[in-house]
């Protein structure tokens, strides 16, 4: 699976590597993983640009090279963790030789993973999700995450109807109530743990899509 960048990691030690003699890569890798950790420490409102440097033990000179704003270094930041949570789906669901239905048991069993139901993740998510309605750079990331996660859905579902012979059956509608499912159990996972464990929260997704295979698509077909 690959990792989501944990805002936990310990702060950026100067002594250990010059930013002005690193890649450029490198170095936004460095303000990305800088803004993580402030944004799971001050939030959206309180993260600087100021603050960004001081944990990444650089200029602010250097994050006015690399990036036009603070809302366009957040942004970046947003898009490569929601790259690196779709392409950790994308692995599990789009394996060879699955089935439809063993692509969407993949990508649930894939969303309730240890590294998934990571809190501070879900914190800095959640800070994400708030910032959207502020600056519009985070909301056109918002929207293009949520469009390829839901796309997945949409795949698998597709191909769930074709086999099933479901006519006239909106996948697109069906993969918006599954990702708003999967989203609500993840999130509440992280607000309160102690109320379902990730076995149950996948019981649950589970129980959803046997559902519709049993009949509920019904629901999802036009006539």
């Amino acid at each position: 699976m690959t990792r989501t960048t944990n805002p936990t990691q310990s702060a950026h030690n100067p002594m250990i590597a010059n930013p002005n003699r690193m890649e450029p890569n490198e170095r936004k890798q460095l303000l990305i993983e800088a803004t993580i950790r402030c944004l799971k420490k001050y939030g959206f409102q309180g993260t600087s640009v100021r603050k960004i440097c001081a944990e990444a033990g650089v200029s602010v000179g250097l994050i006015n090279h690399h990036y036009s704003s603070k809302d366009d270094l957040i942004a970046q930041t947003y898009q490569q963790l929601s790259d690196s949570i779709l392409q950790g789906l994308a692995n599990a669901c789009q394996t060879n030789r699955l089935s439809p239905r063993e692509q969407l048991s993949a990508f649930i069993q894939q969303s309730f993973t240890q590294d998934f139901l990571d809190p501070q993740l879900i914190d800095v998510w959640i800070t994400f999700w708030g910032a959207t309605r502020s600056a519009s750079a985070i909301q056109s990331v918002h929207d293009k995450s949520y469009l390829a996660y839901r796309h997945l859905l949409f795949q698998a579902l597709s191909g769930l109807a074709l086999e099933n012979g479901w006519q006239g059956f909106n996948a697109n509608l069906a993969a918006i109530s599954l990702s708003a499912l999967l989203d609500g159990l993840w999130l509440e996972s992280g607000l309160n743990p102690h109320n379902f464990t990730p076995e149950q929260a996948i019981q649950m997704c589970e129980a959803w899509v046997t559902g519709l295979v049993a009949g509920a698509h019904r629901n999802y077909c036009e006539a």
